[in-house]
Parts: structure tokens; C-alpha cells; sequence
């Protein structure tokens, strides 16, 4: 016992050695580094003790001391205690699609680097097996905590609840941790019957061209991609420059197949007008033009003030599905766009371009709360970011409460001035008796969307 308590005291303060382990399925590191669980109990297995339990996660064995890894990159939520494990860890991991979820890792001595709010990569050592011989691994999907509010919960005393926990195994497998670049294959869009093989294919504004017949008797005939009649081209009618190069066609004896290499790409922002200082999540799809997905491929975020200079800002992957997510946080009006480039096969996309301003970030007036009829007070507050001084840039809206309505009353224009410590607006105005409200707004400008503050109660008396 003495032997036992030393190397698990050395253990304790052992230092945490990165991957140490190698990647199982889909990327992740298995807590013991295998996943081999020789039939300890998995999820759901049913354990008749009084009262009777079912298990919520994985039991992996391993011997005393044996290291633990993190499965892959995340937070350390909890660390330490008891809890009925003699020690445990909650990581928070994020797969490759982008879903969060909190992983237990019962039995386990924490490593010192493993302390709540440290950040672990994928395959350190974040602990050591305690005298229980196996680690008790759970999955919670998601950021937030059970509905219990206990992140350490492996059992449940009903089949009917699992508390939002789910099969720690299948999880891991069915929600990799790195997706390996795929491309789908290269979709058919046409295929045509001709009488013998083409000399000539090609598609232009969405119709297919192609000439048959030699040069005495040449004939050119067209018909449009969604497969429309054939229709027999004048010898005198212009025919306009053909896309082989998106449009690759396969010839035979009597027909000829069209194929499309261009990837479609989508852009969707969450908002243009984000409040200052707040980021804008973009997100899309990467798909070919059967809406077969990309996977794992990297999609490139560019900024641009004037649609002509564009400039990388971020990157991310697309997931299973096809799926990516993007933020990005700007200072100024902007325009954005997201933009793949194919390793092979496939030409470079880039989707629509979107707009996006920043509101002008105004604090609610400073006002009394409550003035003398007719008594002339100020009314202040501050801006960012830093607007040019001089009147204009920001008004101040007076609504009135008229038979239990709040009615407008008036635009009182504010005087804006910029020093070290800020930008600021200023105002005064005299109020009859009576309920009022009011609020700083700005108008767009040619860096910021519109914008308003909160309102600011006033009662004259």
C-alpha cells in the first residue's frame, strides 16, 4: 500500500505529456488510449443494485496509474473532488462540425495542468487511473449543463431519463474530431443523343452547343441544360464562346455527357448591422452542383472596404454536411465574401457578397430623473467609435406618454466632441409637465449603420 500511495503521489505531480497516444476513430484520443474496453459496461447497462441504475457512459480499463488523455482539444470545466469517482475531470470538446459537448472522465487522479479553466490539446495526459482500474467516460452534448445541474451524473434510477446524456462511443464515432478533405464526384447536368460523335461541345449561358458532320455538311445544334428540344442552329447565326473548361463533356459513338466542375458556395450573415464591437457569424455550404458536400474543406473569409482590394481575414472547415461557420467582427462598414480553392478537380468559387456596418455604440442620456416644468437641464453621453465634432451626428428623440401611448414630440439635435477620453454628446432642453422619454440615435453614414441607445425616463413636475 505504501508502493501504491507513492506512485500515485508522484503521479499527482508528474508533468502532463502530450501526445502520447495515437488518433482512433475519427481522429479522437481515447481517454486510455485504445478502444478495446474488453467488455467493461458500456452505455445503458443495466446494474440491478438497490435501487436499480443504468450506466451513462463508457467504462475503459486500464491499471493504476496508466496516463488519461483528452480526447481532443477543449476547456477544463471541473476538476478534482470526489463526486463518487475519488477524482474527475469535465472537459468542454468542440468536433469538427462545430458542436460543443462535455466529456467526464471519472477515476482518474487530475494532472496538475489539468486544472479547471486550463485549455488541453488532443492526446495530453490530463490524469492518472485510480485505485478504480478503469476511467468512467460520459458524453453531455452541448455548452450548458444538465438540466440537473450536475456534470458528473453516470447513472440514472429511471430508463426513462437520460438527463440529455448520450452513448459516449457512438458520439465520438458518429462526430469526428477532424474530417479528412473530400470532394464529391463531379456531377452529370446533361446527357444528349446524337446521331454520331461530336467534334465540337461546349455550353454558353446555360446552352449546350455542339456540331456534328464534316466540313462539306457541318451541322451546329443546341438545346439548354435543363434538358429542353434540340433545336438545329442557322449556319449564318453567331454562336457565342463555349465553356469547355467548367463544362467538361465525354464523347461517345452516338452521344456525349456534360459534367459541372464549378462548386456551389453560400453565404448567409446572422446580421449587417451588428452592435459595435460584436461579431457577425457567417455561414454556408459548400456543395457541387447536385448539392453533393465538401468535406473538410478549408473556405477563406476576405474583407474589403471598396469591393476592390480584398484581403484574407479567417478560415474554417466545412463539416459533414458541407457546413462552415464563420465570425468576424468589424470596425467599419465592410463587404465580405467567402471564397474556395479546389486541391484538384474543381474550380474556384466564390459566393455573393454581402455588406455588413457596424451601429455606432451610444449610451442612454444622462438625464435627472426628475426636473421642474420649464427648468432647462442637459442631457449627455458618450459615442463610440469616434465621430467627427460638430452638431448633427447625433439627435436626441423626446417621446411624450399621452393617454398611457408614447407619442413623439421632438428631434433635439446634439453637439458631439472628441478628446482623449472619448467621443461625447451633449444637449439641453426644457420640458412642460408631464411623462418623458428619451434616446440618442445616429443616423447610417458612410461607416456605421443606424444606431440608438436605451431610453432615459424624465418626469416634469
Amino acid at each position: 500500500m505504501l508502493v501504491g500511495a507513492l506512485l500515485l503521489s508522484s503521479l499527482l505531480t508528474a508533468p502532463a505529456v502530450a501526445h502520447a497516444a495515437s488518433p482512433g476513430s475519427g481522429g479522437w484520443y481515447w481517454p486510455v488510449g485504445t478502444e478495446n474496453f474488453k467488455g467493461w459496461d458500456g452505455w445503458w447497462a443495466y446494474r440491478s443494485q438497490n435501487p436499480p441504475r443504468w450506466h451513462m457512459a463508457q467504462d475503459m480499463p486500464a491499471p493504476v496509474g496508466h496516463a488519461v488523455y483528452a480526447v481532443g482539444d477543449g476547456t477544463v470545466l471541473e476538476s478534482g473532488g470526489d463526486h463518487h469517482y475519488g477524482g474527475v475531470i469535465v472537459v468542454l470538446h468542440r468536433t469538427a462540425d462545430g458542436h460543443y459537448f462535455k466529456a467526464v472522465y471519472g477515476h482518474v487522479i487530475p494532472a496538475a495542468s489539468a486544472h479547471k479553466g486550463a485549455k488541453v490539446k488532443a492526446g495530453q495526459v490530463v490524469g492518472h487511473v485510480n485505485g478504480c482500474r478503469h476511467v468512467h467516460f460520459g458524453i453531455h452534448p452541448g455548452k450548458a449543463y444538465p438540466l440537473d445541474n450536475n456534470p458528473y451524473r453516470g447513472h440514472t434510477y429511471t430508463s426513462k431519463n437520460t438527463y440529455g446524456w448520450v452513448d459516449p462511443v457512438k458520439y465520438l464515432r458518429a462526430n469526428p474530431r477532424v474530417i479528412p478533405y473530400s470532394a464529391p464526384a463531379l456531377p452529370q447536368v446533361t446527357a444528349v443523343e446524337t446521331t454520331e460523335r461530336p467534334s465540337v461541345i461546349g455550353v454558353a449561358a446555360r446552352v449546350v452547343y455542339w456540331t456534328i458532320g464534316t466540313e462539306e455538311a457541318r451541322h451546329t445544334f443546341s438545346r439548354s441544360l435543363d434538358g429542353s428540344e434540340t433545336v438545329l442552329v442557322a449556319p449564318d447565326e453567331d454562336i457565342p464562346s463555349l465553356d469547355s473548361t467548367r463544362f467538361p463533356a465525354q464523347a461517345e459513338a452516338g452521344s456525349f455527357t456534360l459534367r459541372d466542375r464549378l462548386p456551389v458556395l453560400t453565404l448567409t450573415a446572422s446580421t449587417t448591422a451588428p452592435s459595435w464591437k460584436h461579431p457577425v457569424s457567417l455561414s454556408g455550404r459548400l456543395t457541387n452542383a447536385s448539392g453533393r458536400p465538401f468535406k473538410g474543406a478549408t473556405i477563406t473569409l476576405e474583407s474589403s472596404r471598396d469591393g476592390a482590394e480584398w484581403r484574407r481575414a479567417t478560415t474554417a472547415k466545412t463539416g459533414l454536411a458541407g457546413a462552415y461557420t464563420l465570425t468576424w467582427t468589424p470596425t467599419t462598414r465592410v463587404r465580405l465574401r467567402v471564397r474556395f480553392l479546389a486541391p484538384t478537380l474543381y474550380l474556384p468559387v466564390t459566393s455573393v457578397t454581402t455588406t455588413v456596418a457596424p451601429k455606432p455604440a451610444l449610451t442612454a442620456p444622462s438625464v435627472p430623473r426628475t426636473v421642474t416644468h420649464g427648468q432647462k437641464f442637459g442631457v449627455h453621453g458618450t459615442l463610440a467609435p469616434r465621430h467627427a465634432a460638430g452638431p448633427g451626428a447625433v439627435t436626441i428623440r423626446v417621446q411624450r406618454l399621452v393617454a398611457g401611448v408614447w407619442t413623439d414630440d421632438s428631434l433635439l439635435p446634439a453637439t458631439c466632441r472628441d478628446s482623449t477620453a472619448g467621443s461625447t454628446y451633449a444637449a439641453t432642453l426644457r420640458l412642460p409637465a408631464g411623462s418623458w422619454r428619451m434616446r440618442a440615435q445616429a443616423a447610417a453614414d458612410a461607416a456605421h449603420a443606424a444606431g440608438s441607445s436605451s431610453w432615459s425616463l424624465v418626469a416634469a413636475r
